[in-house]
């Protein structure tokens, strides 16, 4: 690493360099004339700057230059006390860090180490943008790096976007890139009504409601030291938002039923397509609630708007689908010109169903008719709960009621799956009379419902 100093105070410019090159190689600078020759003809990866040489206030004009040249981190230093307008300045041409000289001399290792996370942050988005999460988008990669560079590791995470974009998939990759040890925790809270969400979240002692026959441990607890995930915040019922939210901010909880205060530290990531701003205007999200989990946010654009994107998106899917085809180039044009309603997961579905294409050879004829006339089968501004997936089935049933009863099949299945069979909570938690429960699985011959 190399470092920029200018200072003209000689003996704190020898106590800076001797500790500097405990981590790389020290430049020194006296003037503003020779640290913009040494911008000019050196690499630096941090600057460390008096901003005031002699009578001069140069620091400013400095730190505008290095990040001109890409130096990733600035620190501002002053002898005398806090002024309010040249704390602005600094800031304002590009200082990340303002500090007194004392407060310098004895936190140096603190913002030293500032710098290298910094780094290493940059590199480690670099490398999950170009592996495992693909973008070349400059705001994306932006709030990326925004949101691992933090003094508050902990701080909630919110992730919006439309359906399709990947918000699920980048909640996941963000324990990794935050490098935190515990656990990835999923809960969709879709439909989940404020009973069976808590004990989702907090779990629940045994005997605490009817059916409650064993302890159940709670995500919350589950994604201590790392990272609990809610997919769709915005359908939390009200009456749950203040519970939820004093976790968040105490990190304490008790399973439903209990007494006992459980400790959990973790960081919550949530995602969802809906507008929170406006689900708090209709009252449906508590302000404060809405507040805590936009601590920091991470915004994906549709892929209609990330052209690079879609291009590096239909190479990678093409190059791991099951098998190897040839797209025409009329085809490619026609991929690149649709609009993606569905966005990447409608874009990978796509492809893979394209390199089934008999012949090995995609054409025009074999994209479906709504891709090629680019009309979108769900409206771009849709939020509703009718997914693209759903409209696709539709239309190749040529039927709504076949929709329904798949639907119908796939309900029952998930929640005989959530309640082990208790007839008696399936019931509760969905309002499904028992007589249709018992009718149904045993036509299915699930006999072994409970009653």
């Amino acid at each position: 690493m190399n470092f920029l100093i200018v200072e003209d105070d000689s003996s704190f410019s020898a106590f800076l360099s001797k500790e500097l090159s405990k981590y790389g190689k020290p430049f020194v600078s006296t003037t503003f004339e020779n640290a913009k020759s040494l911008l000019d003809n050196y690499r630096f990866d941090c600057a460390i700057l008096d901003l005031k040489i002699g009578y001069e206030v140069v620091g400013p004009k400095i730190a505008k230059l290095a990040k001109q040249k890409g130096i990733g981190h600035v620190i501002a230093m002053t002898h005398f006390e806090n002024d309010e307008e040249l704390i602005r300045e600094a800031y304002e041409n590009g200082v990340d860090d303002f500090v007194k000289k004392s407060n310098l001399r004895t936190h140096l290792e603190f913002f030293i180490k500032k710098v290298t996370n910094r780094r290493e942050m940059k590199n480690n988005v670099s490398r999950l943008t170009k592996t495992t999460y693909l973008t070349k988008d400059n705001d994306l990669i932006t709030a990326l790096e925004n949101v691992c560079d933090t003094y508050a590791p902990l701080e909630p995470i919110f992730i919006g976007g439309e359906s399709g974009v990947g918000k699920t998939q980048l909640g996941k990759c963000l324990k990794h890139l935050l490098g935190l040890k515990g656990e990835l925790v999923e809960l969709n809270c879709a439909g989940l009504n404020d009973e069976i969400l808590k004990s989702e979240l907090f779990g629940h002692e045994k005997g605490a409601f009817t059916g409650a026959d064993k302890l159940k441990i709670g995500k919350i607890e589950l994604a201590n030291g790392g990272i609990l995930f809610l997919d769709e915040i915005g359908d939390i019922p009200l009456q749950s938002q203040g519970t939820i939210l004093k976790t968040i901010d105490e990190f304490e909880y008790t399973r439903v039923g209990g007494v006992k205060k459980m400790v959990s530290k973790f960081l919550l990531v949530t995602a969802t397509l809906k507008n929170l701003e406006e689900l708090v205007a209709q009252g449906k999200i508590r302000p404060d609630f809405y507040n805590r989990i936009k601590g920091k946010t991470i915004h994906i654009k549709p892929i209609r708007d990330r052209k690079h994107d879609l291009k590096l998106l239909i190479d990678h899917f093409t190059n791991n689908a099951p098998r190897s085809v040839y797209f025409t180039s009329e085809v490619k044009d026609i991929l690149m010109n649709y609009s993606w309603p569905g966005n990447v997961r409608e874009l990978q579905k796509t492809i893979y169903r394209l390199s089934d294409v008999k012949n090995g050879i995609v054409k025009k004829e074999n994209l479906e008719a709504h891709i090629v006339k680019n009309e979108s089968v769900v409206s771009n501004t849709h939020q509703g709960l009718l997914s693209q997936e759903q409209l696709q089935f539709i239309k190749g049933q040529k039927s709504f009621s076949a929709l329904v009863d798949r639907l119908k099949e796939e309900f029952y299945e998930y929640a005989y799956l959530e309640y082990n069979g208790n007839k008696t909570l399936i019931s509760k938690a969905y309002s499904v009379s028992r007589k249709t429960l018992v009718a149904h699985y045993k036509e299915q011959g699930m006999t072994e419902v409970r009653q």
